[in-house]
Protein backbone atom coordinates (compact mmCIF):
# COMPACT_ATOMS: atom_id res chain seq x y z
CA UNK A 1 0.00 0.00 0.00
CA UNK A 2 1.34 3.44 -0.92
CA UNK A 3 0.98 6.57 1.16
CA UNK A 4 0.69 9.50 -1.20
CA UNK A 5 0.32 13.19 -0.52
CA UNK A 6 -2.08 15.37 -2.46
CA UNK A 7 -3.57 18.38 -0.69
CA UNK A 8 -1.13 21.04 0.50
CA UNK A 9 -1.59 24.30 2.35
CA UNK A 10 0.60 27.33 2.97
CA UNK A 11 1.78 27.58 6.56
CA UNK A 12 -0.17 30.78 7.22
CA UNK A 13 -3.00 31.46 9.63
CA UNK A 14 -5.56 31.76 6.82
CA UNK A 15 -4.88 28.15 5.70
CA UNK A 16 -4.10 26.62 9.10
CA UNK A 17 -7.82 27.16 9.85
CA UNK A 18 -8.67 24.40 7.34
CA UNK A 19 -7.38 21.76 9.78
CA UNK A 20 -8.99 23.15 12.93
CA UNK A 21 -10.30 20.27 15.04
CA UNK A 22 -8.42 17.62 13.02
CA UNK A 23 -6.21 15.05 14.76
CA UNK A 24 -3.53 13.14 12.88
CA UNK A 25 -0.06 13.45 11.39
CA UNK A 26 1.24 16.55 9.65
CA UNK A 27 4.25 17.21 7.44
CA UNK A 28 5.91 20.63 7.13
CA UNK A 29 8.04 21.28 4.07
CA UNK A 30 9.82 24.01 2.16
CA UNK A 31 8.44 24.84 -1.28
CA UNK A 32 11.54 26.73 -2.42
CA UNK A 33 14.51 24.96 -0.81
CA UNK A 34 15.86 21.42 -0.50
CA UNK A 35 17.77 20.19 2.53
CA UNK A 36 20.83 18.09 1.64
CA UNK A 37 20.18 15.02 3.79
CA UNK A 38 22.94 12.35 3.66
CA UNK A 39 21.22 9.94 1.21
CA UNK A 40 18.76 12.16 -0.62
CA UNK A 41 17.68 15.83 -0.61
CA UNK A 42 14.18 16.80 0.45
CA UNK A 43 12.09 19.84 1.25
CA UNK A 44 10.56 18.07 4.27
CA UNK A 45 11.67 19.66 7.54
CA UNK A 46 9.26 18.28 10.16
CA UNK A 47 6.88 15.41 10.89
CA UNK A 48 4.50 15.98 13.79
CA UNK A 49 1.28 14.73 15.28
CA UNK A 50 -1.81 15.85 17.09
CA UNK A 51 -3.49 13.11 19.10
CA UNK A 52 -6.69 14.99 19.90
CA UNK A 53 -9.18 17.39 18.37
CA UNK A 54 -8.69 19.75 21.34
CA UNK A 55 -4.95 19.99 20.57
CA UNK A 56 -5.62 19.81 16.83
CA UNK A 57 -3.20 19.95 13.95
CA UNK A 58 -4.17 23.62 13.54
CA UNK A 59 -3.17 24.40 17.13
CA UNK A 60 0.14 22.57 16.70
CA UNK A 61 0.86 24.40 13.44
CA UNK A 62 0.07 27.78 15.03
CA UNK A 63 2.56 26.98 17.78
CA UNK A 64 5.22 26.16 15.19
CA UNK A 65 4.46 29.27 13.17
CA UNK A 66 4.77 31.61 16.16
CA UNK A 67 7.64 29.75 17.84
CA UNK A 68 5.51 28.99 20.92
CA UNK A 69 6.08 25.27 20.32
CA UNK A 70 9.73 25.81 21.23
CA UNK A 71 10.80 24.67 17.75
CA UNK A 72 12.33 27.89 16.48
CA UNK A 73 13.68 26.19 13.37
CA UNK A 74 10.22 25.96 11.82
CA UNK A 75 9.30 29.53 12.79
CA UNK A 76 12.57 30.84 11.34
CA UNK A 77 12.15 28.91 8.07
CA UNK A 78 8.63 30.35 7.83
CA UNK A 79 10.05 33.87 8.10
CA UNK A 80 12.46 33.45 5.20
CA UNK A 81 11.00 30.73 2.94
CA UNK A 82 7.75 29.53 1.47
CA UNK A 83 6.64 26.86 3.96
CA UNK A 84 3.77 24.47 3.30
CA UNK A 85 2.12 21.58 5.09
CA UNK A 86 0.05 18.52 4.35
CA UNK A 87 -1.82 16.19 6.70
CA UNK A 88 -3.24 12.73 7.21
CA UNK A 89 -6.18 12.55 9.62
CA UNK A 90 -6.49 9.85 12.26
CA UNK A 91 -9.52 8.46 10.45
CA UNK A 92 -7.58 7.93 7.20
CA UNK A 93 -4.50 6.56 8.96
CA UNK A 94 -6.57 3.83 10.66
CA UNK A 95 -6.84 2.18 7.23
CA UNK A 96 -3.12 1.39 7.39
CA UNK A 97 -3.51 -1.05 10.29
CA UNK A 98 -2.46 0.88 13.39
CA UNK A 99 -4.59 3.51 15.12
CA UNK A 100 -1.91 4.47 17.68
CA UNK A 101 -0.73 7.87 16.42
CA UNK A 102 2.53 7.61 18.35
CA UNK A 103 3.30 4.41 16.41
CA UNK A 104 2.29 6.02 13.12
CA UNK A 105 4.48 9.08 13.73
CA UNK A 106 7.36 6.76 14.66
CA UNK A 107 6.80 4.82 11.41
CA UNK A 108 7.06 7.98 9.30
CA UNK A 109 10.14 9.24 11.16
CA UNK A 110 11.91 5.87 10.90
CA UNK A 111 11.04 5.49 7.22
CA UNK A 112 12.33 9.00 6.47
CA UNK A 113 15.55 8.20 8.35
CA UNK A 114 16.01 5.00 6.36
CA UNK A 115 15.47 6.71 2.99
CA UNK A 116 17.24 10.03 3.66
CA UNK A 117 19.94 9.14 6.21
CA UNK A 118 18.73 11.56 8.91
CA UNK A 119 15.55 12.67 10.62
CA UNK A 120 13.84 15.78 9.22
CA UNK A 121 16.01 18.74 10.18
CA UNK A 122 13.51 20.27 12.63
CA UNK A 123 12.62 16.96 14.32
CA UNK A 124 15.97 15.93 15.73
CA UNK A 125 14.55 12.77 17.31
CA UNK A 126 12.87 9.47 16.53
CA UNK A 127 9.67 9.70 18.53
CA UNK A 128 8.89 6.61 20.60
CA UNK A 129 9.37 2.87 20.27
CA UNK A 130 6.62 0.89 18.56
CA UNK A 131 4.13 -0.31 21.19
CA UNK A 132 3.25 -3.56 19.39
CA UNK A 133 5.80 -4.71 16.77
CA UNK A 134 3.11 -6.72 14.95
CA UNK A 135 1.20 -3.45 14.40
CA UNK A 136 4.03 -1.97 12.27
CA UNK A 137 2.66 -0.24 9.21
CA UNK A 138 3.47 -1.93 5.94
CA UNK A 139 3.29 0.91 3.49
CA UNK A 140 5.52 2.66 1.01
CA UNK A 141 5.74 6.41 1.60
CA UNK A 142 5.97 8.59 -1.51
CA UNK A 143 8.72 10.84 -0.11
CA UNK A 144 9.41 12.13 -3.65
CA UNK A 145 6.39 14.42 -3.16
CA UNK A 146 8.61 16.67 -1.02
CA UNK A 147 11.32 17.13 -3.71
Amino acid sequence: MNIIFTRTYNLREQEVKFVQGVAGIYFIFLADLRIAYPFQSSGLIYIGMSESKQNSIAMRLRGHLTGQSGNLGIANYAKSHKVKFTTYSTEVLRNYGNDNLFDVESFFLSDFLEKHGAFPICNGQAGHQLSLPEKKLSARVEWSFFW
